[in-house]
């Protein structure tokens, strides 16, 4: 058996206004009272629950003229389906929708492909299959070159058909002259090469050039290079102090060889002596001596046995051989009754390479037949 629910205090008193629609909700069923009850209480809002009161007390009144009473209880009206009105309002504006889609597309439209990443002739290929016109231009990018790395208008822009549709095709990375950066400070000169889009490399080498300072590079200047490339920088960390070695007793061969890998230049001097010739019998700096690297050491080389009653005809005068080739060097100091001693030594001018660049004792020098003339050939090192 339903229970009458508790009737509302907004209720109760309009009912109390119109005894003929109290006495009719009394007379209903408890289970119409309770579905008019619930009728009012979907009402949201002070307004709408006044409103649908007010229906309630109007519903229940009798009519002006009674010829006869209603037997069966009215109930409350049905609840409005709100959400088919939102149904309603939504396929509409969907329709609406595809409506302006299709009319703005229209017959003569379509819409741009993409075709960034491909190669111009298919990117022209693909254009033409959508009803369109390719223009190609050039510029430098990160794409190989052939690549179409832009395009105006973008893909999906809907057009007429027969637009013209501009394609940016790529040349490969711009190429631009390496700077000249000898001579500069180590960030000025990274600074400027960063600048151009080059990328620096810094290796440090001793130098008689200021500590810090680019003394070379590789590239070299004014050389054209694709942007990216790496330039190597040759800074310098400052003169090298070398310890000056003990050679005296030695040969002349192996006391030029000692000095020469450690950086240091030897100068020979040839002189009369009981001594074997070719024996180191003085240096100069002595032993010991902290010197620059690339210093010049002073060697006498006896001559051999005759001390001050040597003969002119025991002396000869060193060829001058400098920018020969070491074979045909060799050959001249031979001729001349001397023993030549080739060392090498590295040079960035490629055309010293093979060719000697030095000798010691220096051209003209009178020594004695038999005694050793050091060439120094040049090996290019880039």
């Amino acid at each position: 058996m339903a229970t009458r629910r508790d009737l509302p205090a907004d209720f109760i008193a309009a009912l109390d206004r119109y005894p003929a629609a109290r006495e009719r909700f009394a007379a209903m069923p408890v289970q119409r009272q309770n579905e008019w009850l619930a009728w009012i209480d979907a009402g949201r809002g002070r307004r709408r629950r006044a409103g649908r009161i007010d229906e309630v007390i109007r519903r229940l009144s009798p009519p002006a003229t009674v010829e006869e009473e209603i037997v069966e209880p009215v109930g409350p009206p049905p609840e409005r389906a709100w959400w088919v009105g939102l149904l309603v309002l939504l396929v509409l504006v969907v329709a609406g929708l595809l409506l302006w889609y299709f009319l703005a597309r229209g017959p003569g439209k379509t819409a741009v492909p993409n075709v960034v990443g491909l190669r111009s002739s298919d990117a022209a290929a693909r254009l033409h299959a959508a009803h369109l016109k390719d223009l190609p231009t050039t510029g430098a990018s990160t794409k190989r070159p052939g690549i179409v790395f832009a395009q105006q208008p973008s893909a999906g822009t809907q057009v007429d058909k027969n637009r013209t549709v501009t394609i940016s095709i790529s040349s490969g990375r711009a190429s631009t002259p390496v700077p000249n950066v000898t001579g500069l400070p180590e960030t000025p000169a990274t600074t400027q090469l960063t600048a151009r889009g080059f990328k620096a490399q810094v290796e440090r080498r001793a130098s008689r050039r200021a500590q810090g300072i680019v003394f070379a590079q590789q590239p070299a200047a004014g050389v054209t290079a694709v942007k990216g490339t790496t330039v190597i920088l040759s800074v310098s960390s400052g003169v090298q102090r070398v310890t000056v070695p003990a050679v005296v007793g030695q040969t002349q061969g192996a006391a030029v060889t000692q000095l020469t890998t450690l950086g240091l230049k030897p100068q020979l001097k040839n002189v009369p002596s009981t001594q074997p010739a070719g024996q180191v019998l003085a240096q100069n700096p002595a032993p010991g001596a902290k010197v620059d690297k690339g210093s010049t050491v002073t060697l006498n080389i006896s001559s051999g046995p005759g001390g001050g009653t040597t003969t002119t005809a025991a002396q000869v005068l060193v060829p001058g051989v400098i920018g020969q080739d070491q074979a045909s060097a060799s050959s001249a100091i031979r001729q001349e009754g001397l023993k030549p001693l080739v060392l090498f030594r590295n040079t960035t001018d490629q055309t010293q390479d093979g060719n000697v660049i030095a000798e010691q004792p220096a051209a003209g020098a009178s020594v004695a037949r038999g005694s050793s003339v050091t060439i120094f050939v040049g090996r290019f090192s880039g």
